[in-house]
């Protein structure tokens, strides 16, 4: 059954014509040829069940009792189960790259787990690294992220770096999944994109992380189709660089906790802002509004 979900500012039923649904890649998992030709395809690789639940369940405890004593105000509404993460009126202060919480064991064994590291082993044919830096992202009722390719953010290193989100609960298209531009990787008609925008770098160019605030007019104009999924604990869904990817908003009462983190061949470069006991992060501020940069680009 249809529900509605809004993609950006736009109303759409899902699935519908405008918002399709991810497939999984969960037949080929074991062969690498099968997920090579998958993301190809489609830019992105949707595995179901990968991450023991339980461990999903211990990771989000330690998140939540995180977020409890370390938020401002009222995280949680009062009198709610923790576990069930139905947002008060305050934060849950900074989760991003807070090596307090997204190293926490119970975390890691998430993050950093055998899953991953088996599911990535097997996917470059060799050793893998991931960063220290972790994503891991409280979204709150109204909330979703702009669309945006990850290259303008971490493109110094590897060129086989990927992406990996992992929710950590049970999360609907109504409650603000990962929703991904099939074919915005691979398309002519998207070239102009990903050979503009696509190449910068947000901390050296000072350009804008977002290609705007209108996922559905990215679409009409460069092509490819918005796809998203109701994602379980357990689910990873991976993709490259250059897909272009947002949210759908969260239209429920509780937060969305997610945490999205890159892998790559080990023996590949590595972006620095990314590694280290402390990483650097970013380094620098945008500089020029989203309609200067489209000029610039020739875009308009």
């Amino acid at each position: 059954m249809a529900k509605t979900v809004f993609v950006g500012d736009h109303e759409v039923s899902f699935p519908g014509p405008h918002l399709g649904v991810l497939r999984d890649c969960n037949e080929v998992l074991d062969s690498a040829e099968g997920l090579h030709q998958q993301i190809a395809e489609d830019g992105y690789l949707l595995a179901r069940g990968l991450i023991d639940k339980d461990k999903v369940i211990a990771a989000r405890r330690a998140i939540l009792e995180y977020a409890e004593g370390n938020g401002k105000d009222e995280v949680f509404k009062p009198g709610t189960d923790m576990m069930e993460a139905i947002a008060g009126t305050g934060s849950p202060g900074r989760t991003m790259g807070a090596p307090d919480v997204t190293h926490h064991p119970d975390v890691l064994s998430v993050l950093e787990g055998d899953e991953l590291f088996k599911f990535f082993r097997n996917f470059f044919g060799g050793d893998t690294r991931t960063f220290d830096y972790k994503w891991l992202r409280f979204v709150r009722p109204d909330g979703w992220s702009g669309p945006h390719f990850d290259f303008v953010y971490m493109g110094r290193g590897s060129k086989q770096l990927h992406t990996c989100w992992i929710p950590f609960g049970d999360v609907p298209a109504t409650m603000g999944t990962l929703t991904v531009l099939v074919g915005s990787h691979k398309l002519d008609s998207f070239a102009p994109v990903r050979n503009t925008y696509g190449k910068t770098d947000v901390d050296k160019d000072g350009t804008p992380g977002h290609f705007g605030r209108d996922p559905m007019e990215i679409s009409e104009k460069y092509g490819g189709e918005w796809q998203t999924s109701d994602f379980e604990m357990g689910d990873i869904i991976v993709f490259t660089m250059h897909t272009m990817h947002t949210s759908t908003k969260n239209l429920s009462d509780r937060w969305r906790i997610s945490c999205d983190i890159r892998f790559q061949p080990a023996e590949h470069p590595i972006d620095e802002r990314w590694v280290g006991k402390n990483p650097i992060s970013h380094t620098g501020g945008q500089k020029i509004s989203f309609e200067e940069a489209k000029k610039q680009w020739g875009l308009e």
